[in-house]
């Protein structure tokens, strides 16, 4: 009987263990808590990404290709609470024409290839549609656009002051609009963070 209940209080503490098998993947995940050792299981890290007010506490997997999409991957700002947002079919959703004017900071553009899509919604006639992108110095020169309902360029992004760039796309009429801020295909810089301001004016 004795050796009846020993197995059983071990196959428990198996099951009870089978979160922290090291085959939980390549996707990071948070550290366990300060006075927990070790703080992550066999096979992964705990390492810090990020800084200030983002950083975390993560366990990464020893020797595995992790990559933290829109989140503190290295310097990358932490916007996951947008997030899916890659295309017009997953945009996020603005308040802007109630606002009129719609400011977000601590964005990113992080990993390479990723973009950020914001809906807008023109409820009345020949309003104007403007986007300003405020990127980092010593990161990717990110790029912006302003888009039609079908996802077509309808006016790009341009140069207006160091790391700055605006769209603006006036008269237009009612219907759905999005922005969306993107970063070079290749290159030695292919992130940043970034912050947008989306303004409707007129008519």
């Amino acid at each position: 009987m004795r050796t009846l209940i020993l197995s059983t209080m071990l196959a428990a503490a198996v099951t009870a263990c089978s979160p922290y098998s090291p085959d939980l993947g390549n996707a990071p995940f948070l550290c366990g808590p300060m006075d927990q050792n070790p703080r992550c299981p066999n096979g992964y890290t705990c390492s810090t990404i990020g800084a200030g007010s983002s950083a975390q506490d993560v366990c990464i997997e020893n020797g595995g290709n992790n990559v933290l999409p829109d989140t503190g991957n290295g310097n990358c700002a932490d916007d996951r609470s947008l997030e899916p947002n890659d295309n017009t079919a997953t945009a996020w959703i603005t308040p802007v024409d109630t606002t009129k004017s719609f400011p977000l900071s601590s964005l990113a553009i992080c990993p390479a290839g990723d973009k950020d899509t914001y809906s807008i919604m023109i409820t009345t006639a020949q309003e104007n549609l403007e986007m300003i992108v405020e990127y980092e110095a010593g990161g990717a020169d990110l790029q912006g656009a302003i888009l039609n309902s079908g996802g077509i360029s309808i006016a790009n992004a341009t140069m207006t002051t160091t790391n700055t760039k605006r769209a603006y796309t006036p008269n237009l009429p009612v219907g759905i609009y999005y922005v969306q801020v993107s970063g070079p295909a290749s290159g030695t810089l292919t992130t940043n963070n970034y912050k947008l301001n989306i303004n409707v004016t007129g008519p």
